[in-house]
């Protein structure tokens, strides 16, 4: 049971127990003090491009070369603004590839080239470069004629899926049997054998990636592997084409406090 105290002795406890200085608030230095983080400004982390092993027909690219790891950094940061558009990419690939892979596999070309398309015309069957190349593969007329086909008028078989397809491949078998490497046989579909071929003659024993080549060529197998790699495997690159925000907070001036 609780008992209660006299109240005397509660006097007497109060009296003796220390007495605390008063402060002097006048002679204490005042300070700012901020407790709020005001949001500032949001923006995109900065995320690394994931440099995973990548091959062309099985040959890999070497991206312990400074230059090869530059062009290959190149390409992405430029399809990064359009990333957004890789949803309807993928379902013009899924349509297209059907019609051609049985034409690829008969000829006995890798299934990589199935991308070249991609870099070719976007996939776009009527599409038509500056220079006259038409239809899925971007074939030149002089050389759609010499492949067989009919050019020009409004029969040009250039647009005709499966006869370009056709024509593409034989081109594709005749480099190949030229230069012996599927990466050189990208190169010259681009920029024409001729042009490989002199280089070769210059720079004997030498590859894709170090041959000297327009810039367009340079940067061509990099951007057919592109399109390999996000049609393939796009979960691996989520991240670098969709960063996680980052916001940026000032601080707000708070109360008036004295300091410690």
């Amino acid at each position: 049971m609780a008992v209660a105290r006299p109240a005397a002795a509660a006097i007497t406890k109060l009296t003796h127990a220390p007495l605390v200085p008063k402060s002097d608030s006048r002679k204490q230095p005042v300070r700012l003090i901020s407790t709020d983080l005001v949001p500032l400004e949001r923006t995109l982390t900065e995320v690394e491009l994931p440099l995973l092993n990548v091959d062309f027909c099985g040959e890999s690219m070497p991206l312990d070369q400074a230059d090869v790891l530059s062009r290959w950094r190149h390409v992405f940061t430029l399809f990064r603004p359009h990333s957004a558009s890789i949803g309807d990419l993928r379902q013009r690939a899924d349509a297209f590839f059907p019609l051609i892979d049985s034409t690829l596999a008969a000829y006995d070309i890798p299934a990589d080239f199935k991308y070249i398309p991609l870099a070719e015309s976007g996939l776009k069957a009527r599409a038509v470069s500056p220079k006259g190349a038409g239809g899925y593969w971007q074939l030149m007329p002089g050389t759609a004629r010499d492949l067989g086909l009919k050019v020009g008028g409004k029969h040009d078989e250039r647009f005709n899926t499966k006869k370009a397809t056709v024509a593409a491949c034989q081109y594709l078998r005749r480099l190949y049997d030229i230069f012996g490497s599927w990466s050189l046989v990208a190169a010259a579909y681009n920029v024409g054998p001729g042009y490989v071929k002199k280089q070769l003659a210059r720079q004997a024993k030498c590859d894709y990636y170090q041959m000297k080549l327009p810039r367009e060529t340079r940067y061509y197998l990099f951007r057919v592997l592109l399109y390999k790699e996000l049609l393939s495997r796009p979960e691996d690159y989520s991240s670098f084409f969709t960063p996680a925000p980052l916001t940026t907070f000032r601080l707000r001036p708070g109360r008036l406090a004295v300091a410690a």
